[in-house]
């Protein structure tokens, strides 16, 4: 999952800057969890859910969409059509084509866009309890899943102590999340998948 914008990614890194490098100590750092936040904190968690309703309805206007076009598809192959109803049949098809490959273009920019802002959300109520949790533990780098491409190993358990203790600390602030309310439960986050075609 693409969540998080590279705002928080480079926050946690700065976290080496927030305390002095110790000559002769081991390095001190821990291992932050956008992925592993969204699931496990119900703050994090409601602001997510508007990413997951926006994909779920992109999808099913997508899906709408393509059905329409693949029904304009089986009657133009009819071998009952009336000649006289093809060309005007064909011209429709032809329409409903372009109409689903704009559709498939705005429902991208629109996933994008919301993607955006719900990352920027959560960096804004996550960052500053990363930051001072790392302060506490005296840490000297916060590496997080956003910014790491290549992770050869690392143990579980550790992994998610972090982020178990950041989810925690931001469930128990005051106020709610700035979220709309959710609507429907959700699926997946991932981008919409392009349906037989999509629509505007």
């Amino acid at each position: 999952m693409r969540l998080i914008a590279p705002s928080l990614a480079a926050l946690c890194l700065s976290a080496a800057l927030a305390t002095p490098a110790v000559s002769q100590e081991a390095p001190r750092f821990a291992f932050f969890s956008i992925n592993q936040l969204v699931r496990t904190s119900k703050k994090a968690g409601a602001i997510f859910s508007e990413l997951e309703i926006t994909k779920k309805n992109l999808e099913e206007k997508l899906q709408a969409k393509g059905q329409e076009l693949q029904t304009l598809q089986q009657q133009l192959n009819s071998p009952s059509l009336d000649p006289e109803k093809k060309e005007p049949l064909a011209k429709k098809y032809r329409d409903v084509e372009f109409e689903a490959k704009k559709m498939q273009e705005d429902s991208q920019a629109e996933y994008q866009r919301v993607e955006r802002k719900v990352g920027e959300a959560i960096t804004k109520i996550a960052a500053p309890i990363v930051e001072q949790l790392a302060k506490e533990q005296k840490l000297q780098l916060v590496l997080s899943d956003q910014a790491i491409g290549i992770l050869s190993w690392g143990d579980a358990e550790w992994m998610k102590a972090f982020t178990a203790e950041i989810s925690k600390r931001l469930d128990a602030t005051e106020g709610a999340p700035a979220a709309a309310a959710p609507k429907p439960a959700a699926a997946k986050p991932a981008a919409p998948k392009p349906a037989a075609a999509p629509k505007k």
